[in-house]
């Protein structure tokens, strides 16, 4: 049975918008976007950065001036990701993660990809996963998910077997 996540009602509607974003040149399709979703904003002043990080995914984060305060983050989804990556099921995941604090506002879908907040941190590595303060707060966040209502999971099967195997990689680390 495939897994199937259900946004829990009462949920806000997402906003799709009809925009195509070439993936061989974001930053025009990007501000496309945040002009739909910032029309407050001073087109002339909106700048971007590029993140090169991704393996499949272009993604661009859009700001005015050098105010990181507010930043909207545009993900291209990459040529031919949609036969590995179910699309439908991702959204719905980070919806019922932002409805519990797991995960940053997301703003809108378009054709080939979506846009969702900038949350300021870092990306925790191998490193931090061995720091005795860093390894228990995971812990923690972990037994939270544990605690979120995923009836909206069709089959918690495959979700559980995965947090499991993630807890005991990091365990196996220790």
């Amino acid at each position: 049975m495939e897994t199937e996540v259900r946004v829990p009602s009462g949920a806000p509607a997402l906003l799709k918008l009809a925009v195509y974003v070439d993936e061989n040149d974001v930053v025009p399709g990007a501000l496309r976007l945040v002009a739909e979703l910032r029309p407050h904003w001073d087109r002339q002043r909106v700048r971007t950065k590029l993140f090169t990080d991704g393996i499949t995914n272009k993604l661009v984060g859009c700001y005015v001036g050098n105010n990181m305060e507010d930043v909207v983050l545009v993900r291209v989804y990459g040529n031919k990701t949609e036969l590995f990556v179910d699309r439908d099921n991702e959204l719905k995941s980070f919806q019922v993660l932002h409805a519990n604090g797991c995960a940053p506002k997301l703003y809108c879908t378009f054709q080939n990809g979506l846009c969702y907040e900038f949350m300021h941190g870092i990306a925790l590595g191998p490193q931090h996963v061995r720091e005795t303060v860093l390894f228990r707060y995971q812990t923690l966040i972990l037994l939270f998910l544990f605690k979120i209502n995923w009836h909206c999971l069709v089959d918690h099967t495959k979700s559980l077997c995965l947090c499991t195997f993630f807890i005991l990689v990091v365990i196996q680390t220790r």
